[in-house]
């Protein structure tokens, strides 16, 4: 692996260390990664810790990770607190990231309503798929994806549900009645979802590929690793899983495991180069 991009998902700065302590963590966390691209500007780039939900804090990290440090985007979680990107309350940090053409990296975490819906098992197994589902339509439906057309998002996971439900979601808007004020066609929905980029991690495998790949341009699949928090032997099947599967072709794994992704990191990529 030539470059690694770092990044610390799940928990939160704010659930870490609540209201009062999160933009010190999140700070905390961000000059631990400058620290780290800066031993090693060649191996290593990393996204932005946000202090969410809390906008104000979180639109002063944004400036000093991205204008003072030499990070190469951020990472959000699907939501806070059961507040889902895609609501009025968070659009002002989605509409800096977009003024500044940014890489957003999704991660999912628990519902709010986990308690009910877990039934007891971890988060992981099927919520955090659902959760990336549910913020990317809400992310559709809202127009937030409309409004905001330079914001570069990378979905997890081979984008979790949705590739099981992009003709469900893509459907719907085609139905006024069923989804009131979204001003929306079935082509466009297609379309958003075409423009997101999906990362592979724990994704590559025949399942999640056959419908990933007829949802997604090739040239936004990205290899993903989810390393440390998935173990080894599921680490090294997923890398298996995509040299053996027989639908991408050695020079399109090569785009996924490498050229796709130096766009979205042009700080990174100009060190590489």
């Amino acid at each position: 692996m030539s470059a690694q991009v770092l990044s610390v998902p799940s928990p939160t700065a704010h659930h870490l260390a609540k209201a009062a302590g999160a933009p010190a963590l999140a700070r905390s966390i961000n000059e631990a990664a400058a620290q780290v691209i800066e031993q090693d500007p060649s191996r290593f780039g990393a996204l932005a810790h946000l202090p969410l939900p809390d906008v104000d804090a979180a639109l002063t990290e944004i400036a000093h990770a991205l204008d003072v440090l030499p990070l190469d985007g951020v990472i959000l979680a699907t939501n806070y607190g059961g507040n889902y990107l895609g609501e009025p309350a968070l659009d002002p940090v989605l509409a800096e990231l977009d003024r500044r053409h940014a890489t957003v990296l999704l991660h999912p975490t628990a519902p709010a309503c986990f308690a009910q819906t877990g039934l007891g098992h971890p988060a992981p197994l099927i919520e955090f798929v659902f959760d990336v589902a549910r913020t990317v339509t809400h992310l559709i439906y809202t127009g937030t994806m409309a409004r905001y057309p330079h914001l570069k998002i990378i979905v997890p996971h081979a984008g979790g549900a949705i590739p099981a439900l992009a003709w469900r979601i893509s459907a719907f808007a085609a139905q006024p009645a069923l989804t009131p004020g979204a001003d929306l066609t079935s082509a466009a929905v297609s379309a958003h979802l075409r423009r997101l980029y999906y990362d592979l991690a724990l994704g590559a495998n025949p399942h999640s590929l056959s419908t990933l790949l007829e949802t997604a341009d090739p040239r936004h699949l990205l290899y993903g690793s989810d390393h440390p928090f998935s173990p080894e032997p599921l680490i090294t099947a997923n890398a298996r899983g995509l040299h053996a599967y027989p639908g991408i072709t050695d020079s399109a794994r090569r785009l996924i495991e490498y050229d796709n992704a130096l766009p979205l990191f042009p700080r990174l990529a100009a060190r590489l180069a």
